[in-house]
């Protein structure tokens, strides 16, 4: 089974026990609190993803972590079963479906977008309520800065790429020129 699939699996499960415990958005606070600590923290990272190391020793490390974090129940087990099945190398990608299926919930989506320069507030503000008003959802942007679009932008929502970049202009012209 692909990585990804079997990470929004598990995504999926944990969202639903979180529904029936109406602690979506807890839940969500406390993967992205393990995820930081996680990330930032490359000894721990290297304990949590070795197939060799003990599992009472993987163990030991997050109970240090859900000690000071004191998360919800269920994230507790369900990150100590992350451990128990070896499969903590998938918690990134575990952790951005459940924020997706979070936001999917709640009415929420994120817009990825790429622009030669930052956006201003105003021009901002425009293409977040534009961008709601067509998908029916809240927006919220996420802008990189790209030099190599030259110009314009290029806005992904999900699976549906908008490309209205210089770049992307230049080459369809290139592309109709030789015909």
């Amino acid at each position: 089974m692909h990585e990804s699939t079997l990470a929004k699996r598990y995504a999926s499960a944990l969202a639903e026990l979180a529904v029936a415990q109406n602690i979506l958005e807890s839940v969500g606070d406390d993967l992205n609190g393990f995820l930081e600590v996680f990330r930032s923290t490359p000894a721990l990272r290297f304990l949590l993803t070795s197939p060799t190391a003990e599992r009472r020793d993987q163990h030991a490390a997050l109970a240090i972590f859900l000690e000071q974090a004191d998360p919800a129940p269920v994230t507790s087990n369900f990150l100590k079963l992350l451990v128990d099945k070896r499969r903590m190398t998938l918690i990134e990608s575990i952790v951005a479906a459940y924020n997706w299926n979070m936001d999917s919930r709640a009415g929420r989506m994120t817009v990825d977008v790429r622009v030669l320069m930052p956006l201003i507030g105003a021009h901002a503000d425009r293409l977040r309520a534009t961008l709601s008003e067509v998908t029916g959802k809240q927006v919220q942007l996420d802008v990189t800065t790209d030099p190599g679009i030259l110009g314009g932008m290029v806005v992904t929502m999900g699976s549906v790429m908008i490309d209205c970049s210089v770049r992307n202009h230049l080459n369809r012209l290139k592309a109709s020129m030789r015909g």
